[in-house]
């Protein structure tokens, strides 16, 4: 069976462009899911923070009050980002099962 290491070397190469098209078709469409979010949790944040500052300015509540109000705000967008970022894991997570097992079936087929 010396030929049969060629013809696996063969298959695996020959995955290396459906490869890169699943990860890059999953980028693609996460691509935009992370830009609505980044937009929607800025403006979240721009319009707590003018709340905050307007209510500062007004003097109705006090300068440490609108530290702790921001940096709630803060600790909120963290959690919010993590979130995504979770989520991301568990999608990659699922693309790289999906790759090992075209790479599997690819090279049962093979022998």
């Amino acid at each position: 069976m010396p030929g049969k290491g060629q013809e696996i070397q063969d298959a695996l190469d020959g995955l290396d462009n459906q490869i890169v098209d699943m990860v890059s078709n999953f980028v693609k469409r996460r691509r935009k899911h992370y830009e609505e979010a980044a937009s929607k949790l800025h403006n979240s944040m721009k319009k707590d923070a003018r709340r905050y500052t307007e209510m500062l300015a007004d003097k109705k509540i006090k300068q440490d009050d609108y530290e702790m109000l921001m940096q709630g705000r803060w600790g909120q967008l963290k959690i919010e980002l993590l979130s995504e970022a979770a989520v991301s894991k568990a999608k990659f997570e699922d693309i790289a099962v999906d790759i090992l097992k075209l790479t599997v079936k690819t090279l049962l087929i093979v022998i």
